[in-house]
């Protein structure tokens, strides 16, 4: 099988696994499923991946990269707003994120941000008033706060509120 051919199976195969994983997580997807909606077998779904565990990290590994946002600690309200658009525009990603949170109990890896706030918050930028650690969790969650709730509001509303709750989170 020439190589573009396996590119594009791969390829197939992730953009399948992206849309099965966002609907059903990791327990609810299916390989076959995947595997037909990708037009091949299940066995070369394995083949590829081995399993639904290394699919799903395939697929959430291409998701981060994919939807980077602009991290600043020293403009946490800007960067709540960015992820909150972003979410807004691709509910598909928010409901990924919420499936490795239920499915995948261990920490995903925030270090760099963390030292952001801490360092902020010792300039004086950021309140102390929670841990470094707690500030992110705060500012994520505010920002997804209404990334499963259905329609009805103004988007731009919304977006103020994000960032005007964390603006008040974080004011010295």
């Amino acid at each position: 099988m020439p190589s573009r051919d396996r590119e594009r199976t791969r390829r197939r195969l992730l953009d399948a696994a992206f849309v099965e994983f966002a609907a059903y997580g990791i327990a609810g997807a299916r390989m076959e499923r995947i595997a037909r909606i990708a037009r091949c077998s299940a066995g070369l779904a394995y083949t590829y991946y081995g399993g639904k565990d290394e699919l799903f990290d395939a697929v959430q590994s291409e998701v981060v990269s994919a939807v980077a946002v602009e991290f600043d600690a020293r403009d946490l309200p800007g960067y709540a707003a960015r992820l909150y658009d972003l979410q807004h525009r691709h509910p598909e990603f928010a409901r990924l994120a919420t499936w490795q949170r239920l499915e995948r109990r261990g920490c995903v890896s925030r270090v760099a941000e963390v030292e952001a706030i801490r360092a902020a918050q010792e300039s004086g930028v950021v309140s102390s008033r929670f841990s470094a650690e707690q500030v992110l969790q705060l500012v994520l969650a505010i920002a997804s706060m209404w990334s499963n709730a259905a329609g009805g509001c103004d988007h731009g509303e919304r977006r103020r509120t994000v960032e005007d709750a964390v603006r008040r989170l974080v004011e010295p």
